[in-house]
C-alpha cells in the first residue's frame, strides 16, 4: 500500500470518528429520552437520558427491541404504532414502559420514521401525573373543606335561626308575663296595679297638655246578696259579663281595670264631663238591659251597677283627688237608691 492511499484511508477514519462524535454530540443535546430504532424496532442509538430512564446498560440495550421495555397492556398499542410508522406516518402515543428493576413509567412517545431508521422520543410523564394526582387531591380535599363549610354555614343558620325563636319565644313570654302582671286572673281585664300606673301617666298628660280627662268608678249593686243566694262561682260568672259590658261601653282608646271586688274603673282619655256621663251611661243601661241568671231574686228584681263619674279639673289638682271624687259620686248613686249615673 503506497503512502497516498493510507493517507486517504487515515483521513476517511477521521471524518468518521469526527461524524461519529457530532452524532453523540447531537444526541447528548437533546434534553429528553432519545432513541435510534431499525424499522422493526430494535435499539441502534440512545442518548444518555434515554439509558437513564430505561436503566439498562448500553450493551444490554442494543440486543434489545422496543417491544421488550413496553408494558403488556400496552404492547398491541405500540406494534399498531410501529405499522404505520412504517407507513411513514408519525407515531404518538401514551403508554406504559417496564424499567429494568420492574418500574412503570407512564410515557409519551412521540416517533417519525426516516429511511431505514426510527427516531423516537419518550416524555416522561411521572412528574405530570404527580402534579395531576396532588392537583385531584387538592380539589378533593379543597370539595371536603367546601362541604364542611357550607355544612358548618348551614349549621350556624340554624342555630341562628333557632336563636331567633328562642329570642322571639321569650319576648312573648316576657310580653305575657308582662300582660298577666297586668291582668286580672278572674275578667281577663286590667287589674288595679295596672290601673294606678294608667292613671298616673294620663295625669301628669293632663296636666302638662291640658287635655280632657274623666273616671268612671262602677260597682254592683247588692253583689253580696246575689253571691250569697247564687253562690261564688255564679257570682264569677256576673263579674265576668260587666267586665265586657263595660268594655263594649267606653272607647276603644279608654282602659278598664277591676278595682276591687265588685268594682270596676274606667280611665276615659280625652273625654269631658258631658262624654264622660254619656258612656256611663251607654254602660249602666248595658248592664240593666242585660239578663243574668236568677237576677230577679236581686232586690228590685234586677241586676244593676251604680257609676260614679268625675272630671280632672280645678279644684281637683291630683290622681287621689280624683278617684275620692268619683268615689264620693259612686256613694251618692248608691245613696239614691242604686242604678244610676252621678257626678
Amino acid at each position: 500500500m503506497n503512502p497516498a492511499t493510507l493517507r486517504e484511508i487515515q483521513m476517511k477514519v477521521e471524518a468518521l470518528e469526527k461524524e461519529i462524535a457530532l452524532l453523540r454530540s447531537a444526541l447528548e443535546a437533546i434534553p429528553e429520552p432519545f432513541f435510534i430504532l431499525d424499522p422493526k424496532g430494535f435499539f441502534l442509538r440512545s442518548n444518555s437520558e434515554g439509558i437513564a430512564l430505561l436503566d439498562y446498560p448500553w450493551e444490554q440495550l442494543q440486543r434489545m427491541n422496543l417491544i421488550d421495555v413496553i408494558s403488556l397492556e400496552d404492547l398491541s398499542l405500540m406494534r399498531e404504532g410501529l405499522g404505520r410508522m412504517e407507513e411513514e406516518k408519525p407515531l404518538r402515543l401514551t403508554l406504559h414502559l417496564v424499567t429494568r428493576l420492574g418500574e412503570r413509567i407512564l410515557v409519551e412517545s412521540i416517533g417519525i420514521a426516516k429511511g431505514n431508521f426510527i427516531f423516537l422520543t419518550l416524555r416522561d410523564l411521572r412528574e405530570r401525573v404527580e402534579v395531576e394526582q396532588r392537583w385531584e387531591k387538592t380539589k378533593r380535599e379543597l370539595t371536603e373543606r367546601i362541604h364542611e363549610r357550607d355544612q358548618y354555614a348551614r349549621e350556624l343558620q340554624a342555630l341562628k335561626d333557632l336563636y331567633k325563636e328562642r329570642v322571639k319565644e321569650i319576648e312573648r313570654m316576657r310580653e305575657e308575663a308582662l300582660l298577666l302582671s297586668y291582668t286580672d286572673d278572674l275578667t281577663g281585664i286590667y287589674n288595679h296595679r295596672f290601673f294606678i300606673q294608667q292613671l298616673t301617666l294620663e295625669v301628669e298628660r293632663q296636666k302638662r297638655y291640658s287635655q280632657p280627662l274623666s273616671l268612671l268608678m262602677i260597682d254592683i249593686d247588692h253583689f253580696k246578696y246575689y253571691n250569697d243566694t247564687n253562690g261564688h262561682l255564679a257570682g264569677d260568672q256576673v263579674l265576668k259579663a260587666i267586665a265586657i259590658l263595660i268594655q263594649h261601653g267606653v272607647r276603644q282608646t279608654d282602659i278598664v281595670a277591676r278595682y276591687g271586688g265588685e268594682e270596676f274603673a274606667a280611665i276615659l282619655i280625652n273625654a269631658r264631663k258631658e262624654m264622660a256621663f254619656e258612656i256611663a251611661e251607654r254602660i249602666r243601661r248595658s248592664v240593666s238591659e242585660t239578663c243574668f241568671p236568677n237576677e230577679k231574686a236581686q232586690p228590685g228584681g234586677d241586676l244593676t251597677v251604680s257609676i260614679g263619674v268625675a272630671t280632672f279639673s280645678p279644684p281637683l289638682l291630683t290622681l287621689t283627688d280624683l278617684i275620692r271624687e268619683a268615689d264620693n259620686a259612686l256613694y251618692r248613686a248608691k245613696k239614691k237608691g242604686r242604678n244610676r249615673v252621678e257626678g
